[in-house]
């Protein structure tokens, strides 16, 4: 019998392929799990909307980490149960960066995702979206049609900018003081969300609501964002096409996202 009593998946680069689908392999081998009674918890970078239609297609009976651990949403009352928002003076500063660095950025809100600039990314998800079922699109607002975040709950701002050089610059001297947690998507790129927030931590939080211990869990991941659940759980296992820091945290390798390296795994070491 399985030591393990839930499995938490990162979705890009681990759970989806490189064309953002689930394998048939790894939809076979979680099925498999939860008929031994193994939960299967969605714990992701993105907003809930960009996550819900791969747990609509699993069939999941969890909440869903969203936000890099901002929050836990609940798929089924359609609504955040617990989260962490970011603090209103480190939310005036990154607005202000905006204002007058020339940068652009995806802000993550309760009831959508609002943006500047960032045209390349909008468009794919409105591309996304417009294959959805309705009920299931994603909202995405321009930064000016809400003129006051301030009052809003913000749970994940990711900023982006053209010159890498320039972001990081703007990063040491503007971000790094703020009392936030950090995580670098890409060169062009950086997520931010509140200090005490983090895949790891939220993690932690829904498997003591439910009474598991975190060494009863497995965690897969491929980004730095997910070494804090490989820290804390009793397996983490790395896709084959984690970059090697990122594998080097992990107790176990599989194979690449796209090669099915989740259902391996599961019949190597959870379900064998």
């Amino acid at each position: 019998m399985t030591p393990y009593q839930a499995i938490a998946l990162d979705m890009d680069g681990t759970l989806l392929t490189r064309d953002h689908r689930i394998s048939a392999a790894t939809r076979e081998a979680l099925e498999e799990a939860r008929r031994r009674g193994i939960k299967v918890i969605l714990v992701t970078g993105r907003h809930y909307m960009l996550a819900r239609p791969f747990h609509h297609e699993l069939g999941l009976d969890t909440p869903i980490i969203c936000s890099n651990g901002a929050y836990l949403y609940d798929p089924v009352h359609d609504g955040i149960v617990r989260g962490d928002p970011l603090p209103k003076p480190a939310l005036a500063t990154l607005l202000e960066v905006l204002d007058g660095e020339s940068m652009g950025a995806l802000i993550h809100l309760s009831e959508g995702i609002a943006y500047l600039g960032c045209q390349e990314q909008v468009t794919k998800m409105r591309n996304w979206s417009a294959r959805q079922p309705e009920h299931l699109n994603i909202t995405l607002l321009p930064l000016e049609a809400r003129p006051d975040l301030l009052a809003e709950s913000v749970w994940k701002f990711e900023l982006f900018g053209d010159d890498p050089a320039q972001l990081h610059d703007v990063v040491a001297s503007r971000v790094q003081p703020l009392p936030l947690n950090q995580d670098w998507a890409a060169p062009y790129a950086i997520e931010l969300v509140d200090r005490r927030c983090s895949k790891g931590n939220r993690l932690t939080q829904w498997a003591a609501s439910e009474g598991i211990d975190m060494a009863q869990i497995v965690a897969f991941g491929d980004n730095n964002n997910d070494i804090s659940m490989f820290a804390q759980v009793g397996l983490a296992v790395a896709m084959g096409n984690a970059a090697s820091q990122i594998r080097a945290q992990a107790h176990k390798v599989t194979a690449d996202h796209n090669e099915d390296g989740i259902a391996l795994a599961l019949q190597r070491w959870v379900l064998a």
